[in-house]
């Protein structure tokens, strides 16, 4: 059977609304880890989700992103925050 995959890597126009899912303890605030991090840019936050235990939430980030380094260092400043568990 042949593989169909392509590796060739995903054909992103820019600029566009990058979705960001990000898991937070619970005790954190979302609003104050993204104002910390985005420092006046446009975005939407969403709640999506609390664990069974209530321990994490998870909140949808929506931002516009200018190009692939843009949405690279978002990614890595949401992810590097100390209250953020993880982030897709």
């Amino acid at each position: 059977m042949k593989d169909d995959i392509n590796p060739k890597e995903l054909a992103i126009e820019y600029p566009c609304v990058w979705r960001y899912k990000i898991i937070i303890v619970s005790q954190s605030s979302i609003n104050d880890i993204v104002k910390e991090i985005l420092k006046g840019r446009e975005y939407n936050i969403k709640f999506s989700h609390e664990s069974k235990n209530g321990g994490y939430k998870s909140y949808n980030l929506d931002i516009p992103v200018f190009n692939g380094e843009d949405r690279e260092a978002l990614f890595r400043a949401l992810e590097a925050h100390s209250d953020v568990k993880f982030i897709l």
